[in-house]
């Protein structure tokens, strides 16, 4: 179970502010991909697709950090570590037609193409810090 979440991080998180998320390859380097995402309640929620890079890495360690910042404010900085708790496809096109919403006014994701599978991830939040 997960720490709680600051109301100042919730309020970033809930806006349209890109995250970004580190997993590790194989042999533990890093790697950083810009995200969207969004919370249930203190949990970190994202989406990826089958197969892609940090889908492969979270999928071989569940260890992850995000970093975020308000759009207008880059000096306010949240960095977050935590593990993936779930990595589901049951609402995979659900959830990244929300995160379309959220960030590009969209009501559907407009890059789903066939054969694609979309997973969402639940990341339980272990430390925080931040300068917000």
């Amino acid at each position: 179970m997960g720490i709680s979440l600051p109301e100042d991080l919730k309020a970033v998180i809930d806006g349209s502010n890109f995250a970004h998320l580190a997993t590790l390859d194989p042999d533990g380097v890093p790697q950083v991909t810009a995200m969207w995402i969004m919370r249930d309640g203190d949990r970190i929620v994202f989406n990826t697709a089958e197969g892609r890079r940090k889908w492969r890495n979270m999928s071989n360690d569940p260890r992850v950090a995000v970093s975020i910042s308000p759009a207008d404010k880059p000096y306010e900085n949240w960095s977050i570590q935590g593990q993936v708790v779930e990595m589901r496809t049951s609402d995979g096109v659900a959830i990244i037609d929300r995160l379309a919403q959220k960030y590009i006014g969209r009501e559907k994701y407009p890059w789903l193409t066939p054969g694609m599978v979309r997973v969402t991830v639940i990341v339980d939040v272990e430390r925080i810090a931040g300068n917000g």
